[in-house]
């Protein structure tokens, strides 16, 4: 009786000195995707414990909620801003030469954008890139082109336009007017920038206006004008995306890796997709995901123990099974939400799971990272930047309201 009651105090010992000893972790982010990504390395061991908290945006009012605890990591989009703060512990120590990561197994100018002042801060984690979606039937007249130039999407959408007698279009290849993110991309492919400022957004003036005056000309000598690409929207392409492209009606749809690869069996299977590019150059959309260790992390290690499994080989294909056995979908592509940032991952691994990436996985030298953008970068877009890109493309009046007005009326929302 004594001997098991002895025996029941040791166990009951051992268990309080493990759980003394297991290392708990507060990860913030933005995407949902990483909390199925901690529940896989809590299983994994029993020394750290990864406790995940979602969070809109990370760097904006970081820790001024003085009830809640500090977070350990900050894993997600648009996390760039924090590095400049001071917000985020040096990480390099990860890829050096003898680091548990190897600095050349990731894209390098996803990595780049994680470096300041030789100092790495930031590890990417995953990204998305624009296509352009078309229905397979209409393949062979786009097999030569592993990529699509703006020029090639002209020459393709010019061919396969055609009008009735009252010179109403009855189908048209593409109109840069039907998507807001591929009108978005063609302005960031000729080279303007966004800075936002505490009180005004300053942005590449010649830039915008050249891109300005190559979009209304491609809109009037492709398809007439922008109100017949407006009509034309209107009348057929009031579906989903691989709909418009199934349809007939169109040669194109525009959208991102991660709506084509979300997508059913049933909805893909007649579909083909190109990426989209400029200069051969295939630019990286500006949503993507990094991870980093605050710098008042008082758990620093465990916090680097998590990073290390998470941008494993091993693990990523443990994250991949786990989709494909629990037949996950929608937004649940990829490794985060999107292709991987280790080019073996994505180049590798990921047409194993995704049969449409056979021919079309993406190329270390092809991919461009977009510029460093403040945490509520998507907000200000959507007021502001891209009501006034589509106002300037599409309205002839001298009276569009100017982008630092718009960026005003974001202000003012943003403090009621």
């Amino acid at each position: 009786m004594k001997s098991n009651l002895l025996f029941g105090l040791a166990i009951g010992l051992l268990l309080v000195s493990c759980a003394q000893k297991e290392s708990r972790l507060l990860l913030e982010t933005n995407n949902a995707e990483f909390a199925s990504c901690a529940e896989l390395f809590n299983a994994s061991q029993d020394e750290v414990k990864v406790i995940v908290h979602y969070k809109d945006e990370l760097i904006k009012n970081l820790g001024a909620d003085k009830d809640s605890p500090m977070p350990d990591l900050l894993a997600g989009s648009y996390l760039q801003s924090g590095i400049e703060k001071k917000y985020f512990a040096n990480i390099s120590s990860l890829i050096k030469e003898k680091g548990p990561l190897d600095k050349d197994a990731f894209y390098p100018s996803l990595l780049q954008s994680g470096r300041l002042n030789e100092k790495q801060f930031l590890l990417p984690v995953s990204f998305n890139l624009p296509a352009l979606v078309f229905y397979s039937a209409n393949s062979e007249s786009l097999q030569n082109a592993a990529m699509l130039s703006f020029d090639d999407i002209k020459d393709f959408s010019k061919k396969f336009n055609s009008q009735n007698k009252e010179g109403v279009y009855t189908s048209m290849g593409f109109g840069p007017l039907w998507s807001m993110d591929f009108l978005y991309l063609v302005f960031k492919d000729n080279g303007v920038f966004f800075n936002p400022n505490a009180d005004s957004i300053v942005y590449t003036e010649n830039a915008f206006n050249k891109s300005v005056e190559y979009v209304r000309d491609w809109i009037e000598e492709i398809n007439g004008g922008a109100k017949n690409e407006q009509d034309f929207a209107f009348k057929y392409l009031y579906m989903p995306f691989y709909n418009q492209a199934q349809s007939g009606r169109c040669l194109f749809s525009y959208a991102s890796s991660r709506q084509i690869l979300s997508l059913s069996k049933d909805q893909i299977q007649s579909l083909d997709f190109r990426w989209i590019c400029n200069n051969n150059k295939i630019q990286i959309e500006d949503d993507y995901v990094s991870i980093g260790i605050l710098a008042k992390s008082k758990n620093k290690a465990a916090a680097k123990k998590f990073i290390v499994w998470l941008m494993g080989e091993y693990s990523q294909k443990q994250i991949l099974d786990r989709k494909a056995q629990m037949n996950l979908s929608t937004d649940a592509f990829g490794i985060a939400g999107g292709f991987s940032s280790l080019q073996n991952v994505t180049e590798r691994l990921f047409p194993l799971y995704y049969r449409f990436l056979l021919s079309n996985t993406p190329v270390a030298d092809r991919l461009s990272a977009p510029q460093n953008f403040p945490s509520d970068w998507a907000k200000i877009k959507e007021i502001a930047v891209e009501p006034f890109i589509l106002d300037s493309c599409s309205r002839d009046d001298e009276k569009i309201k100017s982008l630092n007005e718009r960026y005003a009326d974001f202000l003012a929302s943003q403090e009621k």
